[in-house]
């Protein structure tokens, strides 16, 4: 009786840990990456820019009468990650070929693009070590989130009495 409750509770586990869900929809990718915010275009542009210096990124394109921004991040491994990783194929190889683990670059491209005079629309684009990043992708997900939070903040922040 223990052996088949036992038996029955992994299947259960098993068949919970399965994914379900079904690949999005272009539509649906383009819902996550873009939004159109209720401010002009230089407002929001101003928010893109800021927001991304506040996530610790570093601004390579600019261009405001575009709409454009594009930016990188530069993530080194944990010196622990890489002397594991030294350890680790030194006694794999016999001593050939142990190298560290190279950076990971988290890059951004935005576009503003004016919707009106009050409306604008904004696309974030994520990319990895120069790959783009599909919008159903976790950690793209969480990129594209934590940049529309830090804009969030810029935009609802009131600009200074002249």
């Amino acid at each position: 009786m223990r052996f088949a409750a036992l038996l029955f509770s992994l299947i259960v586990i098993a068949l919970c840990g399965c994914e379900t869900t079904q690949p999005m929809t272009a539509t649906q990718m383009d819902a996550l990456q873009v939004r159109e915010v209720e401010v002009p275009a230089d407002r929001a542009f101003a928010a893109a820019s800021s927001a991304l210096f506040d996530a610790g990124y570093q601004v390579h394109v600019s261009d405001a009468d575009a709409g454009l921004l594009t930016a990188e991040r530069r993530e080194d491994p944990s010196v622990a990650v890489n002397a594991t990783l030294v350890v680790l194929t030194a006694i794999l190889t016999r001593g050939a070929g142990a190298q560290d683990k190279p950076p990971d670059y988290y890059a951004i491209c935005i576009e503003v693009l004016p919707r009106g005079e009050t409306h604008s629309d904004v696309r974030i684009r994520p990319f990895l070590n120069g790959e783009v990043q599909s919008a159903d992708n976790p950690n793209a997900r969480k990129t594209v989130q934590e940049i529309w939070t830090l804009m969030q903040r810029q935009v609802l922040m009131k600009e200074p009495a002249k």
